[in-house]
């Protein structure tokens, strides 16, 4: 259950002035999204029809009508728009971390989690096609390795706080690490599979074979 959000106390003086600040913070971060996705947009389009090699950052913004300082201030590169997850998905993950039950195992937590961000993923209309992208073009896998490297840091964080050691703790590390090599793997067989079955199905699988022990299946 995640913990309330904090409200400030109430004056006569000041809830108009509040509610303007909430007003506008909401609408800059919803235009900035839809700028990260309007490029999303744009590059995945130019990729799957040019090749990733044949397309620059100066055609990406082109396509999606903004200037190269407006790309860089979202990506790094035009390969980190393949990346799953945005920065602030990676920044927000270890207090994602400290709002599940206090008493939920720490594997089941990362699980959740990471179920969460990969909602955040697949709600962008250019998953498919960029996982597509990925598995055509493997020398651009590297990048989202980084990603996957810094979301494990960020769950290792959070898992840490949550049980009160560090993050050089063997045990945080150890599930971060195990937690995050199950979704690669959910992620790996979801793109090569030709079945219906959903990319939650295939981690709740992952996960639920790290619970009962790594056993094999039964012949």
């Amino acid at each position: 259950m995640a913990r309330p959000a904090h409200t400030a106390p109430r004056t006569t003086g000041s809830t108009a002035s509040t509610g303007a600040d909430v007003g506008t913070g909401g609408l800059r971060e919803r235009k900035k999204r839809a700028t990260h996705q309007a490029l999303q947009r744009a590059a995945v389009s130019l990729f799957r029809e040019r090749g990733p090699n044949a397309v620059t950052v100066e055609d990406i913004c082109a396509h999606a009508e903004v200037s190269p300082r407006t790309f860089f201030n979202y990506f790094t590169s035009k390969e980190e728009v393949l990346v799953p997850w945005d920065q602030e998905t990676i920044t927000n993950t270890p207090e994602r971390v400290l709002a599940r039950p206090d008493a939920e195992e720490p594997l089941r937590t990362a699980q959740a989690v990471l179920g969460e961000a990969m909602n955040t993923a697949m709600s962008g209309s250019t998953w498919r096609d960029q996982a597509v992208i990925l598995r055509e073009n493997p020398e651009l896998i590297e990048r989202v390795v980084t990603a996957f490297r810094a979301m494990e840091s960020s769950l290792v964080e959070g898992l840490a706080r949550k049980t009160g050691t560090s993050c050089e703790d063997p045990y945080v590390r150890l599930v971060g690490a195990t937690a995050i090599t199950a979704l690669r793997v959910s992620v790996q067989a979801w793109q090569e599979s030709e079945s219906d079955s959903s990319l939650h199905e295939y981690m709740d699988e992952a996960f639920e074979r790290l619970h009962r022990g790594l056993r094999p299946n039964e012949q």
